[in-house]
């Protein structure tokens, strides 16, 4: 997001091209006669093998396949839209029903309406559903680098709003955003209150970003009161060409919301290193915590711990709605990619299936293959 948010109206959450990356030379598919008023057509497909050892249940799915639509109207005025259908993952908690679930969602997973006042200013205001700024971890998987969601990701923070958000770049080294929406993931709100999210984002370089912000408003349905607040602190580098390091750490409240009655707390950490071995090898080692004391977030109070291996085998350079690169580093977004995560959950209390029925588990292991392909 750094100084080219300066030239460049995005469609979509801004991304940073470092020096010496190049995008394809092929253009995405597009209809319209004026080069620079183009719709833009992108998306992208998934496809998964997963096995859990625990109670030895596998199966291939066809996981999501997205589209992505962006337009620029004029040099002010920009448009994004994504749909995405999905297949439902199979949950390794006890009690879930189901083991691989079949059920398939369609979603408008992005439809923003962005605004920039001046090309030459970094003001940009966006109307819409959009991704939460506050986050490295995203929910297209083209985005990530690995195959499995987090702990993190899945419990302790929003993934989306809907609503509107502003954003600054101040200078090139410092970034802001104000977002008011309906509450954590919710398409429309499910009370009278706003939800709102304070950010900002430091850039000593175009290779270091350190993030911290905010989340404050009512979340349960039909109730404005009992204030639930989140706060979040972000940390990507690229310290050398082939190397990337991220990061979560988030810590929350919300009054009256403790399985046992009391105000609910929870602490979360994501850390991961990705490193690239040459033109079409890659890995990734990921790290996650969630203390979820009061339960409030899994509906069990507890400790949670995962570690995961991702080794991958990335092809060609792809292009995905604005995105040439992954989220501000200089590595080319790959056309193709195989990924398999080896991961290990454990918990504090007995919580993952087992091969028994009704009889849980403290710790969970699991191997997912994931396929991933641009177009």
């Amino acid at each position: 997001m750094l100084s080219a948010l300066f030239t460049l109206p995005a469609v979509a959450q801004e991304k940073v091209v470092l020096s010496g990356s190049e995008g394809p030379t092929a253009e995405p598919f597009s209809f319209s006669e004026d080069p620079s008023r183009k719709l833009v057509i992108n998306g992208f497909g998934v496809g998964t093998y997963a096995t859990n050892f625990n109670t030895s249940e596998n199966s291939f799915a066809d996981s999501a396949l997205a589209i992505s639509l962006s337009k620029l109207i004029n040099d002010q005025l920009s448009v994004f839209a994504q749909l995405t259908t999905a297949r439902e993952r199979s949950s390794p908690f006890l009690g879930d029903e189901g083991t691989f679930a079949s059920d398939v969602s369609t979603d408008i997973d992005n439809l923003q309406i962005s605004w920039t006042p001046s090309p030459q200013r970094g003001l940009q205001v966006t109307f819409g559903k959009f991704d939460s700024a506050l986050a490295i971890e995203r929910d297209d998987a083209p985005l990530n680098f690995y195959a499995t969601s987090s702990f993190t990701f899945e419990f302790s923070r929003p993934v989306k709003f809907t609503g509107a958000q502003l954003h600054e770049a101040f200078s090139p080294h410092f970034e802001g955003w104000a977002i008011v929406g309906n509450g954590w993931d919710n398409d429309t709100d499910n009370n009278k209150a706003k939800t709102g999210a304070l950010y900002g984002l430091w850039n000593p370089s175009p290779r270091y970003h350190f993030g911290l912000g905010v989340i404050q408003g009512g979340e349960k349905d039909g109730q404005t009161g009992d204030q639930r607040t989140t706060a979040v602190a972000t940390i990507l580098m690229q310290p050398a060409d082939a190397w990337v390091v991220g990061g979560e750490s988030i810590a929350g409240s919300e009054p009256h919301s403790a399985v046992g009655g009391g105000t609910a707390k929870w602490y979360a950490d994501m850390f991961f290193v990705h490193h690239r071995f040459g033109r079409h090898l890659a890995g990734t080692l990921r790290g996650d915590y969630l203390d979820d004391g009061g339960g409030s977030r899994t509906g069990t109070a507890q400790i949670l711990r995962s570690v995961t291996v991702s080794p991958q085998y990335v092809f060609g350079g792809g292009f995905y709605g604005v995105y040439r690169t992954l989220d501000r580093t200089s590595l080319r977004l790959p056309e193709f990619t195989l990924r398999l995560d080896l991961r290990w959950d454990r918990s504090s209390e007995a919580v993952f299936r087992s091969s028994t029925e009704g009889v849980g588990r403290n710790d969970a292991y699991s191997a997912t293959l994931q396929a991933v392909f641009l177009f």
